[in-house]
């Protein structure tokens, strides 16, 4: 399966997407938080359809007060979405809505997960994900990384998700903040793309069937009973 992560500037979504659309033969295309909004889905989705390309996408909804959503869209539709569930601080400050569940996405290669930004910072979105056998999880990124360290400490996360859950993890960022990138580590945590500072599409083959065979067995090994704190401490916040 080929995989394109682009890497595009902001606020030119429909030239970007034109552009990236038009760029290379990928099974798959994959854009940033909030590349694409309530202004321009229709045309966005109608570009699509006309290049017969499959995508999934940064999505906000300015209709209710720019709620990140990532959309599937298929050919010209939109076959699934999901709304970022973990807001920052500093969107929690803005008014910005959550959504109500952590849940895969369904595509025609299988079910995806999509931990949107921060997200990818808690093991628990991902493994929740995780318990629908997911081929992929993807993370969409809104700005780049702010300095050195971020961008450590987020591929660093995301190579654990990776470990972890034993599943390809995924992401790219815009072409702004400090440290734009894109990333593909597979489900034994190696890294297969790392790219920093640059503007573009960028091109992984990856092998859905790693993600499937699940070697270690760390799902099997949890024991569920014994997770209660976790549920407990998060109702008493």
């Amino acid at each position: 399966m080929k995989v394109l992560l682009a890497v595009p500037r902001p606020d030119q979504a429909i030239w970007e997407l034109h552009h990236f659309l038009s760029q290379d033969k990928a099974d798959l295309y994959i854009f940033p938080e909030g590349f694409l909004d309530s202004n321009v889905l229709e045309e966005a989705i109608a570009l699509t359809g006309e290049k017969e390309k499959y995508v999934i996408t940064g999505f906000k909804d300015l209709n209710r007060k720019g709620q990140q959503k990532a959309l599937v869209i298929d050919g010209g539709r939109i076959a699934d979405e999901y709304t970022k569930c973990i807001l920052t601080k500093g969107e929690k400050q803005k008014g910005k809505r959550r959504g109500e569940k952590i849940s895969c996405v369904s595509t025609k290669f299988g079910k995806v997960g999509i931990p949107v930004c921060y997200e990818i910072h808690f093991p628990e979105v991902a493994r929740i994900m995780c318990l629908e056998h997911p081929v992929l999880l993807i993370n969409i990124i809104g700005t780049g990384m702010y300095h050195a360290l971020q961008l450590e400490q987020w591929t660093s996360l995301a190579k654990a998700r990776a470990i972890e859950n034993e599943v390809y993890v995924i992401g790219c960022s815009h072409f702004s903040g400090e440290i734009p990138l894109a990333y593909v580590f597979d489900p034994s945590g190696k890294c297969v793309l790392l790219r920093q500072n640059e503007y573009g599409g960028f091109v992984a083959e990856i092998d859905l069937q790693k993600s499937r065979e699940k070697l270690l067995g760390y799902s099997d090994d949890r024991i569920p009973a014994l997770f209660s704190p976790l549920t407990e401490q998060s109702a008493s916040l």
